[in-house]
């Protein structure tokens, strides 16, 4: 989708070796094509047709010629519906984001893996457990319109902080970090120098931001480092 695909397009312009989990390959390949990427680049892209909930389409997306994957961006998500409802904004799938990280944190237990990946999980504002990370005006919108897919982020957020309880040896996954966007644009962002970052603790309040910044964001401190530092298994809000 939009903000893992723009992590994707900045990947791939980097010269990373990627692989993506869809649905619809066609569809993805439809919209790298509109992002100026040369054949080379997308040479360096394995798209393999499966679904999230999916254990043996997660093993295979997970696996590589010489072990696993490095680094996992997960940017899962469902289609909203609206229906007659004192609560009138649904999704199509209400409990994906928390199936599909399930899948994905069992999919890693049983591979076993000498090294463990990195995740960069892609969540929302709206669900912290700290201080405010929305403007005053949004917080009737985001509980009570948004408060069926809020549940859902909360819950895919909640497996992923229980990696931080456990010891090292038995952990699933590696360094974590979880990304809170704020309202969601389409354009041409801002760029990363200019979005604004806070940690649960201290976190940056704003208005919107671009998908385009989020996954561009996401590639240049979350993917690129050697190591996450200061965010390391740690929830980031984001805004422009």
């Amino acid at each position: 989708g939009g903000c893992a695909g723009a992590c994707l397009v900045a990947a791939l312009k980097d010269g990373y070796t990627c692989r993506a989990l869809v649905r619809t390959p066609s569809k993805l390949t439809a919209a790298l094509n509109t992002q100026g990427l040369s054949e080379s680049l997308l040479g360096n892209l394995e798209i393999i047709q499966g679904n999230a909930k999916d254990i043996q389409a997660v093993k295979t997306l997970l696996q590589t010629p010489t072990g696993i994957v490095d680094t996992i961006v997960f940017g899962v998500g469902a289609a909203p519906q609206l229906r007659f409802h004192i609560i009138p904004f649904t999704l199509d799938d209400t409990e994906i984001c928390r199936t599909a990280m399930a899948t994905l944190l069992s999919a890693l237990d049983e591979l076993k893996a000498a090294t463990k990946p990195r995740l960069l999980a892609i969540s929302t504002t709206g669900i912290t457990e700290g201080p405010r990370d929305v403007p005053l005006l949004y917080v009737p919108l985001y509980h009570w319109l948004l408060h069926i897919p809020h549940i859902d982020k909360r819950v895919m957020e909640q497996l992923v902080c229980m990696q931080r309880q456990k010891p090292a040896v038995e952990r699933t996954i590696g360094e974590f970090a979880i990304v809170r966007p704020t309202l969601l644009m389409d354009g041409n962002g801002v760029g990363v120098a200019k979005v604004r970052y806070g940690l649960e603790s201290n976190p940056a309040l704003g208005w919107t931001i671009d998908r385009k910044d989020v996954g561009n964001w996401l590639f240049e401190k979350g993917v690129k480092p050697a190591t996450l530092g200061e965010f390391k298994d740690q929830a980031i809000s984001l805004t422009a």
